[in-house]
């Protein structure tokens, strides 16, 4: 049997690909064949349709196929499909007649099918998956309802910064940010008691050596820093804006898309759920690779509306002092993985590396610098701390007189100076 010919399809890793495909012996559902695909750190198993895409009369063939769930049966009212590339594999526009318009996508690669797992989770949802195929742990197909009308936050965010409407443009940025706490409140009783920076760390390691960086970046993370069901693909492309009565977007009317993690997530699949936060440095990444938000000079401003907007919404503990502290993770250590799994897409798929990817990348090094600074003056209040718990003991035991302890205690004065310094001197969480 010959091998599908997706070499140049833009969800196909042709960048890192070592070997000829070849076809696998693994169990596949019916009606489809796997092939093996030989990248250097690992085999990925591709899922394709036998015979290739289908037709109508194949898609109605797939409604008894093992493995489905929801809303699978809809497919039985396909009239018409007509087939395109999307970013996680083929994508079926399918007209149902009365029963509406369809999307039906087909994932050649998965890691853990998170996106059945979302649309499980969240429920009754039009903005996820209505039902699919789900195989091995991974999900091979996903059926959603045409949304293919509505804009993304992206997109509009740029038109509102070309015509100059920046009031617009922050809270449109805000909402998407209130969107995304508003889902974090959904998943987060899902999340892990205890955090586990682990295997977050070993994580990092693994970027870094995929990427040959220079860099190294470690963090301990605090206590309200725990894993749970993340949105994983979370950017302004996977938020549509709705029209209003004139037929405008409406910057208030935004939803959440919550697509699968597809071939992403079975190139650098995740160990262990990981905190919100690593979302929300999600979201500053897609801020980032905006070109219009750039030249607009307004990027760290509506870095601080997309956080000003999770902040409204998210769970206190997230957001809490302690979950934000930057010289524990916080943001930053999330965005800095994001940075390098940036660099590491754009290899595989052959892309240029993104200007701004390449900045943060080499600005890594300021920021550790600038944290080392700062752990001075903590150290510097501990010292303090120290000398005038000496004072006091020693006024308390008679080792010295008061009067001669009292210089010794006044050392207790600078702390909370030196305290609200090293505070100031983290890296701000937008």
């Amino acid at each position: 049997m010959s091998t599908p010919d997706v070499f140049d399809e833009p969800w196909f890793p042709r960048g890192v690909v070592t070997a000829d495909i070849k076809q696998s012996d693994a169990p596949t559902p019916k009606g489809f064949d796997c092939f093996d695909v030989s990248i250097p750190w690992d085999t990925l198993c591709m899922i394709w349709p036998i015979g290739g895409l289908p037709t109508v009369e194949s898609i109605h063939s797939w409604i008894g196929m093992e493995g489905k769930w929801g809303n699978f049966n809809s497919l039985k009212h396909a009239k018409t499909l007509t087939w395109s590339q999307g970013p996680l594999g083929p994508v079926a526009k399918i007209d149902s007649g009365k029963k509406g318009i369809w999307r039906l996508e087909i994932l050649p690669f998965d890691d853990d099918g998170h996106g059945s797992r979302i649309a499980e989770y969240i429920g009754n949802n039009p903005y996820v998956a209505q039902g699919g195929v789900r195989w091995e742990g991974r999900d091979i197909i996903l059926l959603w309802r045409d949304l293919s009308l509505w804009p993304t936050a992206n997109s509009v965010l740029g038109e509102l910064l070309e015509s100059g409407r920046l009031d617009e443009s922050r809270m449109l940025v805000e909402s998407c940010g209130a969107i995304l706490g508003e889902f974090h409140s959904v998943v987060c009783e899902s999340a892990n008691s205890v955090r586990h920076a682990k295997p977050w760390n070993e994580r990092l390691k693994m970027l870094e050596e995929r990427t040959s960086s220079r860099t190294l970046w470690r963090a301990p993370h605090g206590k309200d820093t725990v894993g749970c069901i993340t949105h994983r693909n979370f950017s302004l492309d996977n938020i549509l804006v709705l029209n209003d009565a004139l037929g405008e977007p409406s910057i208030n009317e935004v939803h959440l898309l919550h697509p699968a993690s597809g071939i992403y997530g079975a190139l650098l699949p995740m160990i262990d759920r990981a905190p919100g936060l690593r979302d929300l440095a999600s979201g500053y990444r897609s801020l980032e690779l905006n070109d219009k938000v750039i030249h607009s000079g307004m990027i760290v401003e509506l870095r601080r509306c997309l956080f000003d907007g999770w902040c409204s919404t998210a769970p206190s503990k997230w957001s809490s002092s302690q979950s934000l502290d930057s010289h524990k993770g916080g943001v930053p250590i999330w965005e800095y993985e994001k940075a390098l799994e940036e660099q590491i897409f754009s290899e595989i798929f052959e892309k240029k590396i993104p200007p701004r990817t390449s900045w943060f990348l080499s600005h890594v090094s300021s920021i550790q610098a600038g944290m080392f600074r700062a752990r001075t003056v903590a150290a510097g209040a501990l010292c303090c701390l120290i000398v005038a718990g000496l004072g006091i003991y020693t006024g308390m035991t008679g080792l010295l007189s008061w009067e001669d302890s009292f210089p010794l205690m006044l050392c207790a004065l600078p702390i909370p100076i030196l305290r609200q310094l090293y505070r100031n001197l983290a890296p701000p969480p937008y």
